[in-house]
């Protein structure tokens, strides 16, 4: 059996910083990693070959100090590996990308399994699996949190997404993206690590693995980054620091709450800058009969984009009739109308179904962008459909624009938030975008519209689901209203009963830093940052918290944040509202005898 790996080479965004004079990124001198997912990959790819036999081969693109990370891939266990680097592949977005993998597969010798990462952490795309697959022309599963059985030209898995896991067999060939809790990479040992430096790793070019050139790097990337800054500040702190700070933090959670909790159902239209033909789209993600909320988040920016592109806003779903319920609410936020593309007998995702359903209402509608929520299944779907319409896909962002001509700006957060691109898709139709979840608040503009359904009349699969479960277990984090931060400023596992006593007298939930779940200190699903949960809470009260990139990350959505720390220079105090500059020891026990004296606005 030969087992494909794909990793990827990245900044360590641990050692990226901030120019403080011209605002940019440095990245001069900073170490290059694997992708940190991609280690699980490589992982999972080492125990399939122990469980199965075969032969493990890690390929990479890169530029040539790219081996580096192969080497380390050898020294874990991989048999062999392959670097992928020509000048002209620089710069490729992950169509691009997609593309070269699938070229140097077919020049190396295909595999029965390929493994990717779940995501690249400099860009959250999720994209270049699905999307090597689609090239490939066989089955991609995503998300994969644990490989059961492969046998008889088959493998059975688990997949599991936010509020469902299935367990699916595929037949092999097949790619498989893997998540981080499938495993625990392995460290090397001494002896491995030195047959590692003397390893002869193959390199291949674009000649080598005769990719056609408009098809490679970033002449043939139908995205094209036209910006790079430092992220926008968001927030104006008001710091204090005196003896009656309980009482004044207290005052501050009231005001936020108060401020937070009012509903605005009011849309104002703003002036068209351009005239567009094609219409905006919405993907409406959904779970059967149950719609994933990120859909309504971002209709309302669909709204304000089709408006100011002076065309019309269209819902489109895919699935069964369990969806009519879904597409009427839909006109509740604004959409002129909504495209059913009618698959029967599949109320759930199947990827090649799907993909096909959505694939065929593109080309026959030709709308001028496609917005899809930041889900799992959506960004999975989005990557393998943008292969079969031919376009680009612009992943995970958070803001967006549009200039007199009608083309749309997209930004995303790089780094873990460390910088912002701003990315476009001048030349290929439709533009299809990820939206990060969390990031917009749906807006009701109840309207009556159009239905149109489109039957799909092929609905062949090559995916076979034995078990489906809908996850009980809600992830309390990302659903609280008010959530109490813990850092290290707490000292000891045994005082996080003081954050536990605050959460409850507020109705709140407890999630802790990274460090703190990673010290065994509270349950790993209570870690906040771009690693955990990202949380979008009406109120985020940060104690001890120093304000981590990665954990600023997972907290950029919430409505209001109030942080107490003694160390006056920690970053927390430049991303809060309010900041209380005090020893949390002292200011929290005092609070919650405020709290529970005066109690909290509902």
């Amino acid at each position: 059996m030969r087992i494909f790996v794909s990793i990827k080479q990245v900044p360590d965004a641990d050692d990226l910083r901030i120019d403080p004079v011209t605002n940019n990124l440095v990245r001069e001198g900073v170490p290059a990693v694997i992708n940190p997912p991609d280690l699980h990959a490589i992982e999972e790819g080492i125990r399939l070959r122990e469980r199965y036999g075969g032969k493990v081969i890690v390929i990479t693109m890169g530029p040539p100090q790219a081996e580096n990370a192969l080497r380390e891939a050898i020294a874990m266990g991989a048999d062999e590996a392959y670097l992928i680097t020509d000048r002209s592949m620089a710069g490729a977005d992950t169509w691009a990308t997609s593309y070269t993998l699938y070229k140097a597969i077919k020049k190396i010798g295909e595999g029965d399994i390929y493994l990717f990462g779940r995501r690249a952490v400099d860009g959250e795309t999720e994209q270049v699996g699905p999307q090597t697959g689609k090239w490939l022309g066989i089955p991609s599963v995503g998300y994969v949190s644990k490989f059961i059985e492969i046998g008889e030209g088959k493998a059975k898995v688990i997949r599991t997404v936010e509020n469902e896991e299935e367990e699916i067999e595929v037949p092999l060939p097949a790619v498989f993206t893997v998540l981080e809790t499938i495993n625990k990479p392995r460290e090397p040992d001494i002896l491995s690590l030195i047959k590692s430096k003397t390893v002869k790793i193959p390199k291949l070019s674009k000649d080598d693995i005769g990719a056609e050139p408009n098809k490679i790097g970033l002449a043939g990337s139908p995205t094209k980054v036209i910006k790079v800054h430092p992220p926008p500040k968001t927030r104006n702190p008001e710091i204090y620091r005196g003896n009656d700070a309980p009482q004044w933090v207290y005052d501050k959670i009231v005001k936020s709450l108060k401020e937070v909790n009012e509903v605005k159902e009011t849309y104002v239209k703003p002036q068209p800058k351009a005239k567009v033909n094609g219409e905006i789209w919405v993907y409406i993600d959904h779970t059967g009969d149950e719609v994933n909320r990120v859909s309504w988040e971002i209709m309302s920016e669909g709204r304000r984009i089709a408006d100011l592109l002076d065309t019309k806003l269209a819902g489109v779903i895919v699935g069964d009739d369990e969806v009519k319920p879904i597409i009427k609410e839909a006109f509740n936020y604004g959409v002129d109308k909504v495209y059913h593309a009618r698959v029967k007998g599949f109320p759930f995702y199947i990827n090649d179904v799907y993909t096909r359903a959505l694939s065929k209402v593109i080309k026959k509608y030709k709308p001028e962008a496609i917005f899809f929520p930041g889900t799992r299944n959506s960004r999975e779907l989005a990557s393998t459909t943008a292969i079969e319409v031919d376009t680009g896909l612009i992943a995970d962002c958070v803001s967006f624009d549009v200039d007199e001509k009608g083309i749309i700006y997209s930004t995303r957060p790089d780094f873990g938030g460390k910088e912002m691109s701003t990315i476009i898709c001048p030349n290929h139709k439709p533009v299809m975008i990820t939206v990060r979840g969390g990031v917009f608040y749906p807006i009701k503009i109840p309207k009556e519209g159009e239905i149109i359904v489109e039957e799909i009349e092929d609905l062949s699969t090559k995916f076979r689901v034995l078990n489906y479960t809908k996850l009980q277990k809600r992830n309390v984090l990302a659903e609280a209203d008010i959530v109490i931060g813990v850092g290290r400023g707490i000292k000891s596992p045994e005082n996080i009963k003081l954050a536990e006593e605050l959460a409850s007298v507020l109705n709140g939930v407890v999630g802790v830093s990274k460090p703190l779940a990673d010290m065994g200190w509270y349950p790993k699903e209570r870690q906040i940052g771009q690693t955990g949960t990202t949380i979008r809470p009406k109120l985020y009260i940060a104690l001890g918290v120093s304000g981590a990139v990665q954990h600023l990350v997972g907290i950029s959505g919430a409505r209001r944040i109030i942080a107490i720390n003694i160390d006056p220079e920690a970053p927390i105090f430049q991303n809060c509202d309010y900041g209380i500059i005090g020893d949390i020891f002292e200011v929290v026990p005092e609070l919650i005898k405020i709290v529970k004296e005066k109690g909290v606005p509902q």
